[in-house]
C-alpha cells in the first residue's frame, strides 16, 4: 500500500485556527509591527488566509495575550501553507531581527475549531462592518459524553440571556484538536466593560439560570457548562473583526 493510500488528504468544509500567544510584556509593540506590517505579505505569498481578527488582552490567564483567528477549508492545505511559511527566507530573516536575541513569546497555544451546531442561529444576517468594543473569548468545559448538549444549553439559555443585556455573538465553536479538546468556545463583543460585568453579575444570580444548572446537575451529575477560562480582549486597529467573523475587506 502506498504512502498516499495510508495518509489520504483530509478535506472538511469549514474550520478555524485560533492562535494565542502569551507575550513577554515589553515585546508586545515589536510583535504588533511584525504581525501588522511585515507578516501579511508573507502570509499571502505562502497561502495562509487573511486573519479574520486580531486581538490584544491584558485580562485573563494568559495576559498579556496576542490572539488571531484564521479560516480554513482543508487540513492538508493548512499544513502545506505553514510549512512554506516557516521555510520562507523573508520570514526567517524578519523573525531573527524581531527576536533580537531576546525571548518574545512566553507560551503559545493553537486550537483547531469547528463551528458549533448552534452558531448559525446567532448570526446577524443584516449586520456588517467592523465590531469594536470589548471582546470576550471564553472556553467552556462541557459534558464529555454528549458535548452537543452543552452547545444546546448555550443556545437556549446563556447566549440569549447575554444578548438581551448587550452582547453580540461573533462566533461559537467546538474545539477539534489542540492543547484542549472537547470544549465550547465563544467570542462575544460588548459595547464596554461595564455592560459586560453587569450582564455576568445578573447571569450568576438569575433564578432561571441557576435552576437550569441545577437541573443539569440532577440529570448528568454536573452542569453542562463549567470551568471556563475567560480572556477580555480589545480588537487591534489593523485587524478589527467583522460581524459574524466575516472576511475582512
Amino acid at each position: 500500500m502506498s504512502a498516499a493510500q495510508l495518509s489520504p488528504a483530509i478535506t472538511i468544509d469549514e474550520y478555524y485556527e485560533l492562535r494565542l500567544y502569551q507575550m513577554i510584556p515589553t515585546r508586545m509593540p515589536e510583535f504588533h509591527d511584525l504581525m501588522g506590517v511585515q507578516v501579511p505579505a508573507i502570509f499571502a505569498r505562502n497561502g495562509i488566509p487573511r486573519p479574520l481578527g486580531f486581538w490584544e488582552s491584558h485580562a485573563g490567564p494568559l495576559a498579556p495575550l496576542y490572539a488571531y483567528i484564521l479560516p480554513w477549508t482543508n487540513l492538508d492545505e493548512r499544513m502545506q501553507a505553514w510549512k512554506r511559511f516557516y521555510a520562507d527566507p523573508e520570514w526567517i530573516e524578519k523573525l531573527g531581527a524581531n527576536y533580537a536575541g531576546q525571548q518574545r513569546v512566553d507560551r503559545s497555544n493553537i486550537f483547531i475549531l469547528r463551528p458549533s451546531p448552534v452558531w448559525a442561529q446567532f448570526k446577524d444576517t443584516k449586520a456588517s462592518g467592523p465590531i469594536e468594543g470589548v471582546h470576550e473569548l471564553r472556553f467552556h468545559d462541557v459534558l464529555n459524553q454528549d458535548p452537543n448538549k452543552a452547545h444546546e444549553a448555550l443556545a437556549q439559555h446563556d447566549l440569549p440571556f447575554l444578548i438581551a443585556r448587550g452582547a453580540r455573538v461573533l462566533g461559537v465553536f467546538a474545539t477539534w484538536f489542540g492543547t484542549r479538546v472537547n470544549q465550547a468556545v465563544t467570542i462575544l463583543a460588548w459595547p464596554d466593560a461595564t455592560t459586560m460585568q453587569q450582564a455576568y453579575r445578573e447571569h450568576q444570580s438569575d433564578d432561571a439560570i441557576i435552576a437550569t444548572r441545577e437541573a443539569e446537575r440532577r440529570a448528568h451529575g454536573r452542569p453542562l457548562l463549567r470551568g471556563t477560562d475567560v480572556h477580555i480582549m480589545r480588537p487591534i486597529s489593523y485587524g478589527v473583526p467583522q460581524a459574524n467573523l466575516a472576511p475582512r475587506p
